[in-house]
């Protein structure tokens, strides 16, 4: 199936690298959150926290159209956490406030990562899974470096989280690599996940 039409609308939104999880394969994980959106209306993606955050949502809140989260197709990456196992999210809170809630019934909604940064996580808040034919995105971005608060044009990194938005022109920027899957976001687009009984650490 063609989405040309998620690359015309696509502004602002994510690049999430996708290997690999916890003995399952990138087809089963993409199969196994589907699932979950259609049980649930929507489900929670978790990937490493980090404390910008906020300031990727002060961007979000200026984009304009659908935000996406796009899936890299990467067939030689490693499950970091084959052997070491995760942990299920018991709480969570939207990025914009400050009150804890208890997850869905695991049942309907799992949601597993590490938590070793600070006791936390962060998930994307996906309304839909849309699987890929792996293709490199008919679009150039700029991706926002969170070191310095910058807009770059330069090469994308291969490891973390990158807050990606559409140039219109080819010019000073970035081409994108394979993707194999788009997670159709919704508002607020972020969450912050614990597992310590709701009484989450200092964020």
């Amino acid at each position: 199936m063609r989405h040309d039409h998620m690359w015309d609308e696509f502004q602002m939104g994510f690049w999430h690298p996708f290997g690999p999880y916890t003995g399952l394969s990138t087809r089963e994980i993409l199969e196994w959150k589907r699932d979950e959106t259609n049980r649930y209306g929507c489900t929670f993606w978790s990937f490493a926290y980090s404390p910008t955050a906020d300031i990727w949502l002060a961007h979000l809140k200026e984009a304009k159209g659908q935000v996406y989260a796009l899936c890299s197709y990467s067939p030689g990456a490693r499950d970091p956490d084959r052997y070491k196992g995760t942990l299920p999210a018991t709480h969570y809170r939207e990025l914009d406030e400050s009150e804890w809630r208890a997850m869905p019934d695991p049942n309907v909604m799992k949601v597993t990562n590490p938590f070793k940064r600070r006791g936390l996580a962060l998930a994307f808040k996906v309304r839909r899974v849309i699987a890929l034919d792996p293709v490199i995105p008919p679009i150039r971005v700029e991706w926002f470096r969170k070191r310095d608060c910058t807009w770059r044009s330069d090469v994308l990194p291969t490891r973390g989280e990158f807050l990606v938005r559409k140039r219109h022109s080819t010019l000073a920027s970035a081409k994108l690599r394979r993707v194999e899957a788009l997670l159709e976001l919704v508002p607020p687009y972020l969450v912050v996940l614990t597992r310590r009984g709701g009484l989450a650490p200092a964020a």
